[in-house]
């Protein structure tokens, strides 16, 4: 029994369905729904979104966005949800939460909460606009249909992600804080150490 050639079929037949379903969908209030969404997050994140800390703000929405990415993948490959309506027929829901919604939303979050007590609680104030309104609406208007999962499981699994990425970004600039620093300036954190060690020295010779 040939399994590899097995699953390549399956794969053609679940693509023969995917397009079947999304041309069913395309141009529908749903989908335009969507694009409307997808739309109007960009330009609120452009138009709040700190330019002089672009750098620093898309590689933390990166973090959220590759996790998003792979959690909707392990999700919709074990059956515990999919989506019914895509902008596009490629992925699961990749313009709308993973790339969209989700990592816009807790990128302004880091933005405005330089502080670890502020960004817990806003990202908990997020997460829960996102888990337990956004995501029942989607339901709702069948655009998301759960299997096996709870709104809360997406909840408490985004806020120990978000506050992962955030501390080891933040370990990150500081790394390149430091690293960037140049010679003169590393020397200063040892010059006690350094004048013990000449005053044993002349204390030695005496």
């Amino acid at each position: 029994m040939d399994i590899i050639g097995m699953i390549h079929q399956t794969r053609l037949d679940l693509w023969g369905y995917q397009i079947t379903e999304w041309r069913m969908h395309i141009f529908t209030t749903r989908w335009w729904f969507v694009i409307a969404l997808i739309t109007i997050s960009y330009t609120l994140w452009w138009k709040f979104v700190d330019k002089s800390r672009l750098t620093q703000i898309l590689l933390f929405g990166s973090f959220i966005a590759v996790f998003r990415v792979i959690m909707d993948d392990t999700g919709a490959s074990l059956a515990l949800w999919v989506y019914s309506v895509k902008p596009v027929p490629l992925g699961h829901a990749l313009f709308l939460n993973d790339l969209t919604i989700v990592p816009l939303g807790f990128m302004l979050v880091y933005q405005y909460c330089p502080t670890w007590k502020k960004f817990l609680f806003w990202s908990i104030i997020a997460e829960t606009g996102y888990s337990f309104f956004l995501l029942p609406l989607l339901v709702h208007l069948d655009i998301l249909r759960l299997y096996d999962w709870q709104y809360y499981y997406t909840f408490f699994i985004m806020i120990v992600v978000v506050t992962v990425m955030r501390a080891i970004l933040l370990t990150v600039l500081k790394v390149e804080q430091h690293g960037s620093m140049p010679p003169q300036a590393r020397t200063i954190l040892q010059p006690a150490m350094k004048h013990l060690d000449l005053d044993r020295e002349n204390d030695n010779s005496d």
